[in-house]
């Protein structure tokens, strides 16, 4: 949890397929719930619905651990957005197995190499700065770096939350990100922690722009790196897009001749673009002739 922002979240990395659909299950505006260690759904799914319904973490994990024919074979850690904290980890769990409670967190962990992967984790958060999601994966690196999984790496996931709703729910879920098979899937998780934040901030600016301030748009787009043509097609289209409507159209025309080089095919959606009315026809005529 972060106590300044509010974000809950939950980060996970195990060698079974896809552990993003099996172990993280958030709801923004009440609690997020890890569930693993022969993952049994119903404490994140239902448990989440008793949060929703005022149960405290504590009486949430109670309730679906009382109801569970086999809780000596699970793990699971309920936390809500006021930080009201419940962790278990089931004597049936294999081993190494356990979980470490911090201050805003805890780490839990079975079928690791020993108890100071769960530890490391706990440190490792407590001790990294930037938003929770970095927070998170950091703490998953932790725990690679003390030999993580016994079985090996194949699949990560990190899920972050608004603590309160804003009544528009595609904007509650900050972080939804999953690699369901890789050899480095923290690695990669990683990455695309850092595309995405890229990603949101162009598109950002786009949207900033056509809706009537280019100029401010064009401002935040020069103060990130210059758009990969090769590597980041739509965000050069987008940026050439904001220069030509910002009045900077010979450098707009630049980028757009990079962009033609080795993806035309988005040099056509720009004029698609204009001819949708989305951007200003005449602009896009000038930076894209027959457009």
């Amino acid at each position: 949890r972060d106590t300044e922002t509010g974000e809950v979240g939950v980060a996970t990395q195990s060698q079974a397929f896809a552990v993003g659909n099996s172990v993280p299950f958030a709801l923004p505006g009440f609690g997020v719930i890890a569930t693993q260690s022969m993952a049994e759904p119903m404490y994140g799914q239902v448990g989440l619905d008793l949060l929703r319904g005022g149960f405290t973490a504590a009486e949430s994990l109670t309730a679906l651990s009382s109801v569970d024919p086999h809780p000596e074979r699970r793990q699971v850690a309920v936390l809500d957005v006021d930080g009201d904290l419940a962790v278990y980890t089931g004597d049936g769990c294999v081993e190494s197995a356990g979980h470490l409670q911090g201050e805003n967190c805890v780490a839990l962990a079975n079928m690791v190499a020993s108890p100071a992967v769960w530890t490391s984790m706990v440190e490792r958060f407590e001790s990294t700065g930037g938003s929770l999601a970095t927070r998170l994966l950091a703490a998953l690196q932790a725990g690679e770096e003390n030999g993580g999984d016994v079985r090996g790496r194949r699949s990560a996931a990190v899920v972050v939350v608004r603590a309160t709703t804003t009544g528009r729910p595609w904007r509650d879920t900050v972080v939804d990100l999953r690699v369901d098979d890789a050899p480095s899937p923290v690695e990669e998780l990683d990455r695309l922690m850092v595309n995405l934040g890229r990603y949101h901030d162009v598109v950002r600016a786009f949207q900033l722009a056509i809706d009537g301030d280019p100029l401010t748009a064009d401002r935040e787009l020069e103060m990130l790196r210059p758009q990969d043509a090769e590597l980041e097609p739509d965000q050069l289209l987008w940026r050439a897009l904001v220069a030509g409507m910002a009045g900077r159209e010979d450098s707009a025309r630049e980028m757009l001749a990079d962009l033609r080089a080795v993806h035309p095919q988005f040099v056509d959606v720009g004029r698609r673009f204009g001819r949708a009315g989305i951007v200003p026809a005449d602009v896009v005529q000038r930076i894209l002739p027959g457009g």
